[in-house]
């Protein structure tokens, strides 16, 4: 897999963390919904059936290579409007498809240069604790996440920058420099982002950028957080020096939607 700044985990690590943090999203959604403040739109109902449909379309990637282009992932399943039970499905397929000794392999990804199997054990990691954030938030309860998964989320959201380019809907922005720091207790990284109007870069670095329009700072999981928007500067936990950070969230945005 592709780690920028070298924060991946092993496999057991995401597979223990994908278990936990789904056990943890599931005890998050009532039985009767209410909604999903951080996703606008939509239910707790809408969250469990949008993982059902991660899950299960994420499964058939691992296990054929290929995408699902017509709904190939939903033949095995009936139609249903119990969407824990769907979530369930999806669930006990994806941890199926992701075995320990599942070989590595070249597959299907819309990340720009990682097309192999251990991009899924990595993004379903992350896209299970950042939705399980979201339900404990819609119900007023919110646990820790683990520190070395999200000094990872950052990592691994910043590295989704440079598809903004290869998207002909999102032209690219002649933004400067940004520099990210976050901070373990055991570890800083530093991450330079590069926005011009030809390309989106991201690169690690030592320290801050000197010549960064804007430096954000914080702990690894705030910083996770307020990168993929469920939380803001205004949280005691993220610094921000410089300016154009409305920009820089829009561009973020445009990133992980």
């Amino acid at each position: 897999m592709r780690s920028v700044a070298g924060t991946e985990l092993s496999r057991e690590q995401y597979l223990s963390h994908l278990n936990a943090d789904y056990q943890l999203l599931v005890a998050a959604i009532p039985k009767t919904p209410v909604d999903v403040p951080s996703c606008p739109g939509w239910s707790t109902n809408d969250l469990a059936k949008h993982m059902a449909h991660v899950y299960l379309g994420q499964a058939f990637v691992v296990e054929t290579g290929s995408q699902a282009e017509n709904k190939e992932h939903l033949a095995p399943y009936p139609r249903t409007e119990d969407f824990m039970e769907f979530m369930s499905w999806g669930f006990d397929a994806i941890t199926k498809a992701l075995g320990i000794d599942r070989l590595e392999r070249p597959t299907w990804s819309w990340h720009h240069s990682d097309h192999t199997v251990d991009f899924w054990f990595r993004r379903m990691a992350h896209e299970t604790v950042i939705h399980r954030i979201d339900a404990e938030q819609a119900v007023g309860t919110v646990s820790k996440m683990d520190e070395a998964l999200a000094l990872d989320g950052v990592d691994e959201v910043l590295d989704f920058l440079p598809l903004m380019g290869s998207w002909p809907e999102v032209p690219n922005v002649d933004f400067g420099i940004v520099s990210i720091v976050a901070s373990t207790k055991d570890e800083t990284k530093v991450w330079d982002l590069q926005f011009t109007d030809q390309a989106t870069t991201v690169s690690a670095a030592d320290q801050p950028n000197t010549a960064a329009r804007l430096v954000i700072s914080g702990d690894a999981e705030a910083m996770d957080l307020y990168l993929w928007g469920r939380i803001d500067s205004s949280d005691p936990r993220i610094s921000l020096t410089g300016e154009g950070e409305e920009t820089f969230k829009q561009l973020m945005q445009v990133a992980v939607l």
